[in-house]
């Protein structure tokens, strides 16, 4: 190994391009500790560790990518943008599209869907999608669908009448038996946006 030391330093180069440079045609760091073996992350001036990649101690199998920072996110990102991040009390933020690799095998397993208890009614929002909009009213109420083109594709959100106040769907939409209002207590509807235009279905009345 060929170690140069200038206003740059180099391993392998003589003409380090930054203040360390290392060139080499194989792996470039081996890091092998006798009860853990890592990369230690410390922010200027700071004398405290904010994270580590590496393996924490020596029965671990397992690569750990791991911000210690107890105000702050572990950001994945691709072109400069960032992509997934995972904020400080372990919520999960995605940028992009969540595909899996088969069609007929991939599944998503341990979710529930948010809840958001309604108490007078309003307009469909784009926070909605994937929601359960449960109305708790005694008295009836409308839920307002926006103009065509304010939702997203495929936006989708469930309506529940939890108690006796009726609700009724205004707005340009589609059902099949030309219902506008939930049938009684504890009937359910769901809103989706498809092809341009809302769907509502489910159980439903005039």
């Amino acid at each position: 190994m060929s170690f140069y030391a200038f206003s740059q330093t180099g391993i392998g180069t003589t003409t380090p391009s930054v203040k360390f440079h290392v060139k080499s045609n194989g792996p470039i760091v081996r890091l092998e500790g006798s009860d853990h073996s890592y990369l230690e992350f410390y922010p200027q001036g700071n004398t405290t560790r904010f994270g580590y990649l590496g393996y924490p101690n020596a029965l671990s199998t397992q690569l750990t990518l791991m911000n210690q920072n107890a105000s702050g996110s572990l950001v994945l990102g691709t072109n400069n943008l960032s992509r997934l991040t995972i904020d400080n009390s372990g919520n999960t933020t995605i940028s992009g599209n969540l595909t899996g690799g088969n069609a007929a095998t991939s599944k998503l397993s341990g979710f529930v869907s948010n809840v958001s208890t309604e108490t007078a009614g309003r307009t469909i929002a784009l926070a909605d999608n994937g929601m359960i909009l449960r109305y708790t009213g005694t008295s009836a109420a409308t839920f307002t669908l926006p103009s065509a083109g304010t939702l997203p594709e495929g936006f989708n959100c469930m309506v529940l009448q939890a108690s006796t106040g009726q609700i009724t769907f205004s707005g340009t939409f589609n059902n099949r038996n030309s219902f506008t209002k939930t049938a009684g207590q504890y009937a359910i509807s769901t809103v989706l946006y498809i092809g341009g235009v809302y769907i509502v279905s489910g159980e439903m009345s005039n």
